[in-house]
């Protein structure tokens, strides 16, 4: 008797062990939860970009990332929630690459402008951010409301091109009043409209200093502090 209770004991405490295994793999630590997390959400944005919305499977974005569909479905009811997040994410990347943007404040304002003019344009037409700005587009019907908090987002985007309009306005640098819609207007410039959703973005540095500087010359026409003054004074005036 006492022989079959020690083998009882010894299978108990094997099945005790291989159970805390068992939950000790289906829970991630932190670390491996949030890299779970952007395999999927790179997975997503592949087939997304290669698919179309209709086309992609959670599914196949399960199989792609290497996870089991359920740590997809852990985080995102379906595949709508799923694609919003892939949309945000990529103008979040985009804002980042903005918010990082340091303003020489030692340059003079053309100089300056077209800095900051280039670095819009590569935060826009970045491959996979115009992609998906182009899905975005295509799926408007089916998500009118993402389009329009996509929109909404522009503004953080666009934070230090209002920052630096606005100090330069104050410094009588330039003559923008309404630095956010200084920004907007020089941001739908800098991405050329819908040019580069139907044409292939420019080929190379030279080619966005080209279109930089003319942006910059054209603006700072009408941001000039002595036009602003001179829009004052009658016509035919000595």
């Amino acid at each position: 008797m006492e022989q079959n209770n020690d083998i009882d004991t010894e299978a108990l405490e094997s099945s005790a062990a291989a159970a805390i295994k068992r939950r000790a793999r289906g829970r991630p630590s932190p670390e491996q939860a949030a890299a779970l997390r952007e395999s999927f959400l790179a997975a997503a944005l592949e087939s997304f970009l290669d698919k179309g919305y209709s086309a992609t499977s959670i599914e196949a974005i399960a199989r792609e990332a290497g996870v089991a569909k359920i740590t997809i479905y852990r985080q995102f009811d379906n595949k709508e929630a799923l694609f919003r997040e892939v949309a945000h994410r990529a103008v979040s990347n985009a804002r980042e690459t903005m918010q990082n943007t340091l303003v020489h404040r030692g340059s003079d304002e053309r100089q300056t402008l077209i800095e900051l003019v280039e670095r819009m344009y590569l935060s826009g037409t970045e491959p996979k951010t115009l992609a998906l700005m182009r899905l975005v587009i295509a799926e408007a019907v089916r998500f009118p409301e993402l389009a329009k908090s996509l929109y909404a987002e522009n503004s953080y985007v666009l934070a230090p091109v209002v920052d630096y309009l606005a100090e330069a306005h104050r410094a009588g640098k330039l003559h923008v009043p309404q630095p956010e819609l200084s920004a907007v207007q020089l941001s739908i410039l800098a991405f050329g409209g819908v040019r580069f959703f139907i044409s292939k973005p420019l080929a190379g540095p030279e080619e966005r200093r080209v279109w930089a500087e003319g942006i910059v010359d054209l603006v700072l026409r009408g941001w000039a502090p002595d036009s602003a003054a001179a829009a004052k004074v009658p016509q035919g005036s000595d």
